[in-house]
């Protein structure tokens, strides 16, 4: 798939004036901030961090500054939060807008994925069980999150198991989960598909047991939230018949071009579902370069509209604008919908998590919203 250009600064700091400016970025402790996305007014967490991520382990390839060429700034946008609900105990669970994505990597990249992430200054990790790169996620997380110091409370790790099991099996696919990624619990546990990818486990009734046995494993705390993915309005009302524990996620394909595919954005938006994007930048999609969301030529044109808008926005190596991607993410979540868009350069996760320093005019908005390529891949509605 198609990766997203990156953004950089083109001068080099020296180590002692990096040092000086990253311990003055990071010296303040967590204050809260207002940022108002659209109609969404999102609270925004500073908190203290450091991009430590340390490899000891040969059988990995280790994450470096020196072998990644990484440009580091010492102040960055942070990504806001929203809230999808309560875990079983009560407390709220606050789900970034951003995070990283892992679809199509094996362990080893998935490894080096997840490192670069944690060292750009994500906390969201989202992967699933048919991935089968769980163990390299897992791994990442252990050396580059905790390695580092940083705290299970700051990270939020979403995965998924496969749809059309039963009981039993749900609660065993979530097993190989938890040992697979080295955790006690996730943030988030959705069902991949509104069955087994084969349809041949497809009925109301096989949804229904699969969510009762998430709910199960909700109140175990194993799981802080649940929820759904691929799923259509009739799937979600079937759910919700049996539902105790209402689903807080919706993940769907969606991105400039794509429009409502599956026609279920009011129908989670009426019943307080959060809608969420996958694939945001296209990268699977077939499409004419003209229609790319990264360099194609809405993206770019729009992108141009913002030179220079903000001191801390990485602008387009050679130019003095964002970049198309950035234009790309920012409409989607301008809307307050999260994304999860997939890199394995450092580069481009700086620029696709760097969305927050400038806001989109509505005239720029109703652009993108009237794209009507590159187009989505429908068919999830079929599916009995």
């Amino acid at each position: 798939a198609s990766m997203p250009h990156s953004s950089s600064f083109h001068h080099r700091w020296s180590p002692c004036v990096l040092l000086v400016l990253l311990s003055v970025a990071f010296s303040h402790a967590t204050e809260a901030a207002r940022l108002r996305l659209g109609s969404h007014e999102l609270v925004i967490e500073k908190n203290e961090r450091e991009h430590n991520t340390q490899n000891k382990d040969p059988s990995f390839p280790a994450i470096t500054a020196e072998n990644n060429n990484p440009v580091f700034r010492a102040v960055t946008a942070d990504v806001p939060t929203i809230a999808i609900g309560v875990d079983a105990y009560g407390k709220a669970v606050d789900l970034p807008l951003v995070g990283s994505g892992s679809w199509q990597y094996n362990d080893t990249i998935a490894y080096e994925s997840v490192c670069k992430a944690i060292q750009a200054g994500y906390t969201f990790v989202d992967t699933a069980w048919n991935y089968k790169n769980q163990k390299g996620v897992g791994k990442a997380l252990q050396d580059c999150w905790f390695g580092s110091g940083k705290s299970r409370e700051d990270l939020f790790l979403m995965t998924k198991i496969p749809g059309g099991l039963n009981t039993s099996e749900v609660w065993e696919a979530h097993q190989q989960n938890l040992k697979d990624l080295q955790l006690d619990y996730v943030d988030h546990l959705m069902t991949h598909f509104p069955a087994d990818w084969k349809q041949t486990v497809a009925s109301p009734e096989a949804r229904q047991e699969e969510w009762k046995a998430l709910e199960f494993i909700y109140r175990t705390g194993q799981a802080r939230s649940i929820g759904v993915s691929h799923y259509c309005t009739q799937h979600l009302e079937d759910i919700l018949k049996v539902a105790t524990v209402m689903p807080s996620i919706n993940q769907v394909e969606y991105h400039v071009g794509s429009q409502d595919i599956d026609h279920v954005m009011s129908y989670c938006a009426d019943h307080n579902i959060t809608f969420m994007s996958f694939s945001p930048l296209c990268g699977p999609c077939e499409y004419e370069p003209k229609d790319s969301l990264i360099h194609g030529d809405l993206v770019t044109e729009i992108a141009s509209h913002y030179s220079g808008s903000s001191p801390h926005l990485p602008l387009e190596p050679g130019t003095d604008t964002i970049a198309g991607s950035q234009v790309a993410l920012r409409y989607i979540v301008q809307q307050g919908i999260p994304v999860i868009p997939k890199s394995n350069t450092l580069s481009h996760m700086l620029s696709n998590r760097d969305i927050f320093g400038f806001e989109l005019t509505q005239e720029d908005m109703d652009a993108l919203a009237g794209a009507s390529k590159p187009a989505a891949e429908g068919g999830d509605c079929d599916v009995p």
